[in-house]
């Protein structure tokens, strides 16, 4: 048995290791699995270790009927292997299966320790997933090349932000961000970066890593000013970050000690990722400049290593860039698969078809399953894309379970699928059992959160969420709160749901699954009752405004406290996990800040760049009753304050930036962030949250807010 795969088995299928028998075949072709059973015992042929992980996978799937993700039946408990005839085999047509935004790293993972990532790591093998994004440790490549470049440790340190944030730092857009003050974070960084490496090369996987775009620190420009050292328009009102013009000697020597150094501290593995001027703009924009940008990086990238491939997002493409780069030394990711229908298929070049489903990390309930299911690697191929792969781009992960049990389905398919089909098969393996009430919820699921029609590709917001306004049209700078579909068609699943507790109440999917639902209706009704408050308002109805207030405050409270009965929705579990990771007190203190700040007011706390105040908003326990009902409750009071005294309440005012108002435009936003400002730099320690039975307070709440009737 390949010690690999034993150590696979052995962590995720212990008590039936012993009955599962893996042989490895010479790789050549496309990868491929064969699963028999025979003799009592599982028989996998496959040519690649994550060929034989996926193919184990498939079985536990098509065969036992199971269903494991990050939301709800989290666990793998097989006690017996279950026989069955024939075989089941597959060619994954798919060269490359990619896996992560660099967002994800951040709004997802930034807390993880190995542990974790030993589990998601199975987890990319299971799915078929050869190419991760592996960019964690580069902040000890980056420290140790600006000391090569007469940095003090302190000066490098203040370049490098904070583990929360720092994936925008590897994407141009930021500095320094919320920086550590030892050095020793890098190297704690390194070391799990070493870690998560050497397991993803050992089941033979691809590792994506950092390249250099071009990218420095500001004080560069004061260590070497002979150099053409550009500083960038700011992203997102964050301070401007500085260019190093390709054409300039220093970038061939800076991006050449970046190179090595990598190297030395966590291996060359050839694909190299960089994407010069991310949603921003180059200093020059001329045709000419951008063709000899691209080269300049081929050409560093060529030098390094001859066998080196640049893995450039499509997000912000520029296709003089792009042309300037020979078709075999470049690999883009189109997030979305959308920019091979505006680009003529990407002009040829080699593209990998994602998925993009979220954003911020956030949690509503949504998901195009009817478009998913026509599998965008699919339809590229079929419209004449050189699709070489499919990929998951998910902003944050830990959401819609039933989104990624489809997307990571989509990693090796290589045709449609038909959605009433799966969602039969889905039903049946999340809960443990057909049903024919609960896949008649998830009929309504498909007519409302899970529709293609009206959906909303940035998200849709959340108003208790949303930073108070008498009817916030958005909750993040991207997001919009208008609902696109009816929620009263939605509410009438949760009767459905609750009607089979008794016989799935044991399915901790199930739980989930009706923890969630009840999460999106209540969010759903404070949405539809701040509009009833902003009319009783505008009318002068002083008693149905009270009456409205109290019944929103009440509604937050409720949903509070039932969301503190499953740990996915928890902002301990958030700060616990951020604790946990910090060798010392001031480390953990330093770990909490970044926690609180990036799922909220993800901006400077001691400047003007809040642009971004809730993007990454999450409707969890903790953050309700600490942070969002606060603040309602201030506007609640406030409003009925002027109301009462015949005085106008300002809430909005000046130009508004992306359909928000800014975060300081008023006299009552200012206020407010104050209060948001001492909330992230507020440490606290939480008890541990556990997962508890969820059925009885959800159908409390169906009686007390009438829901579906």
């Amino acid at each position: 048995m390949d010690a690999v795969l034993q150590g696979f088995l052995e962590r995720n299928l212990p008590l039936v290791k012993d009955n599962i028998q893996i042989t490895l075949t010479e790789r050549a072709g496309k990868e491929r699995f064969c699963v028999s059973f025979a003799d009592g015992r599982l028989h996998v042929e496959a040519n690649s270790r994550v060929a034989a992980a996926n193919g184990i996978f498939t079985y536990l799937q098509k065969i036992c009927r199971v269903n494991y993700g990050w939301c709800g039946n989290e666990t793998l408990d097989i006690k017996a292997l279950v026989p069955f005839d024939g075989k089941l085999e597959k060619v994954i047509d798919q060269q490359y299966r990619v896996y992560m935004n660099y967002c994800t790293l951040d709004y997802s993972m930034c807390w993880w320790d190995f542990a974790r990532w030993e589990r998601e790591i199975d987890f990319m093998a299971m799915n078929g997933v050869n190419m991760p994004l592996c960019v964690i440790g580069t902040e000890a490549v980056w420290f140790e090349t600006l000391l090569e470049f007469g940095f003090t440790e302190s000066e490098a340190l203040s370049t490098i932000s904070g583990p929360a944030f720092y994936a925008w730092q590897l994407m141009t857009n930021i500095e320094g961000y919320m920086h550590p003050e030892n050095k020793r974070y890098v190297y704690e960084r390194l070391e799990l970066g070493r870690r998560i490496l050497a397991r993803v090369l050992e089941f033979g996987m691809t590792p994506i890593q950092q390249g250099f775009s071009g990218h420095v620190p500001m004080l560069l420009r004061e260590k070497r000013p002979e150099a053409n050292i550009v500083p960038k328009n700011g992203w997102c009102l964050f301070p401007k970050t500085a260019q190093l013009d390709p054409l300039d000697p220093l970038f061939s020597e800076f991006g050449t000690a970046y190179l090595k150094r990598l190297d030395a501290l966590l291996g060359n593995h050839h694909f190299l990722a960089c994407d010069p001027f991310h949603e921003g703009t180059p200093p020059k924009k001329s045709r000419f400049y951008l063709r000899r940008v691209g080269k300049a990086i081929d050409g560093l990238y060529r030098a390094f290593d001859a066998d080196s491939t640049w893995v450039m997002q499509a997000w912000t493409l520029r296709k003089p860039i792009v042309k300037a780069v020979p078709k075999n030394r470049l690999l883009i990711l189109d997030l979305n698969s959308e920019r091979m229908k505006s680009t003529r298929n990407l002009w040829g070049y080699p593209a990998v078809a994602g998925m993009l489903h979220d954003f911020g990390g956030k949690n509503p309930m949504q998901g195009k399953l009817r478009e998913h299911c026509k599998n965008p690697y699919y339809q590229r191929r079929r419209r004449g894309a050189n699709a070489v792969g499919a990929g998951l781009f998910m902003e944050g992960i830990e959401q819609n379970p039933v989104v990624y049990d489809l997307q990571f389905r989509l990693l090796t398919e290589s045709d449609p699928i038909d959605v009433s089909e799966f969602l039969d098969d889905y039903v049946e393996r999340r809960y443990g059992g057909a049903s024919r009430t609960l896949r008649q919820a998830w009929d309504i699921l498909l007519a409302t959160c899970y529709r293609d029609k009206g959906y909303q590709e940035n998200g849709v917001g959340s108003t208790l969420c949303a930073r108070p306004l008498m009817e916030p049209k958005k909750c993040g700078p991207c997001d919009v709160t208008k609902l696109f579909y009816d929620p009263a068609e939605l509410e009438k699943a949760l009767p459905l749901f609750l009607a089979e507790s008794e016989r799935f109440r044991s399915s901790d999917g199930y739980q989930y699954d009706v923890c969630d639902l009840t999460r999106q209706i209540l969010s759903n009704r404070f949405h539809t009752n701040q509009a009833k408050f902003a009319d009783a308002y505008r009318r002068k109805d002083a008693a149905r405004a009270n009456s409205l207030a109290k019944e929103q405050t009440a509604l937050l409270y409720d949903l509070d406290a039932f969301l503190g009965l499953r740990k996915n929705f928890t902002l301990a579990r958030w700060i616990n996990d951020s604790h946990k990771l910090a060798a010392d007190d001031e480390e953990r203190r330093y770990f909490d800040k970044n926690a609180r700040t990036l799922v909220t007011v993800w901006g400077d706390l001691y400047g003007d760049s809040s642009m971004l105040y809730d993007y990454a908003w999450r409707e969890w326990n903790g953050l309700i009753s600490e942070y969002y009902a606060v603040r309602w409750k201030r506007f609640y009071d406030e409003a009925l304050q002027a109301l009462h005294d015949g005085k106008a309440f300002q809430t909005e005012a000046g130009v508004p930036i992306c359909g928000r108002p800014r975060f300081d435009a008023t006299d009552f936003g200012r206020r407010l962030f104050q209060f948001e400002k001492s909330w992230c730099e507020t440490y606290s320690e939480y008890d541990e949250p556990e997962n508890r039975d969820v059925v009885d307070e959800a159908k409390r709440l169906a009686e007390k807010w009438r829901i579906g009737k």
